[in-house]
């Protein structure tokens, strides 16, 4: 049976999900995710909407910071007829009485010297200062159920930084991936499951190469076989 196109509604001028998106949803679906969910900074509302598509059973909500993108996480959610509590709010600001078993997210990670947009909408989408290291870690961790599980991906080379933040809040990492855009550069990113309250040890995942001598990787074609997007602009 041929599976379902999930289409996206877009900004045009704004922020758009990229590969990136993409391996974080992947490596979260192979790790797992159930029960009461939290997608920070949802975006277009992609992962949740790829979360809930394989797992119609997950309580899913989502929180973002902006306007425009609350309004792409509605008509997105209805048009792939998702159900999802939706926050418009300041992840940092945020208060709830709920507590979660999984929290997801992929943050703004650019740091400071990195050239800036004009565009605003880009910027809070990219930029570290708009949702800082250890205060998301810190507030994520105060609304995770015990032995609750924060998923992430960050720069590669903040990984000390990572280890420290989670360090501080007693979270746990427990399984790591490297994403590389081919085998001759350096790490771009990582993919973080760190889990509450526990003493697992952490495992090290197999690299991941988004290009191998030049041509796209079995892997990031297995992942675009796994989740059929469609975009269009909102």
């Amino acid at each position: 049976m041929e599976k379902e196109i999930i289409s996206l509604a877009q900004l045009k001028e704004g922020y758009r999900y990229n590969s990136d998106s993409l391996i974080l949803a992947d490596f979260i679906l192979n790790c797992g995710i159930k029960n009461e969910s939290l997608d920070v900074g949802s975006g277009c509302g992609i992962l949740g909407i790829l979360f809930k598509t394989f797992n119609k059973d997950l309580r899913l909500s989502v929180i973002d910071i902006q306007e425009e993108n609350i309004k792409l996480i509605r008509q997105n959610l209805d048009k792939n007829h998702i159900e999802a509590e939706i926050f418009y709010d300041d992840f940092l600001k945020f208060r709830t009485e709920k507590k979660f078993d999984f929290i997801v997210s992929n943050p703004p990670f650019y740091r400071q010297d990195a050239c800036k947009s004009e565009n605003i909408h880009k910027n809070i989408s990219k930029f570290q200062s708009y949702l800082p290291l250890d205060e998301f870690i810190s507030k994520a961790n105060s609304i995770l159920k015990p032995r609750g599980i924060l998923y992430f991906c960050y720069e590669a080379s903040m990984f000390d930084q990572i280890c420290v933040a989670l360090e501080k809040k007693k979270l746990k990492m427990t399984k790591i991936c490297f994403v590389y855009t081919d085998q001759n550069e350096k790490a771009r990113l990582v993919l973080v499951q760190a889990r509450k309250s526990v003493k697992s040890s952490c495992e090290i995942l197999p690299p991941f190469f988004v290009y191998e001598n030049g041509i796209l990787s079995q892997k990031m074609q297995t992942i675009h076989s796994r989740f059929r997007l469609k975009s269009y602009d909102f």
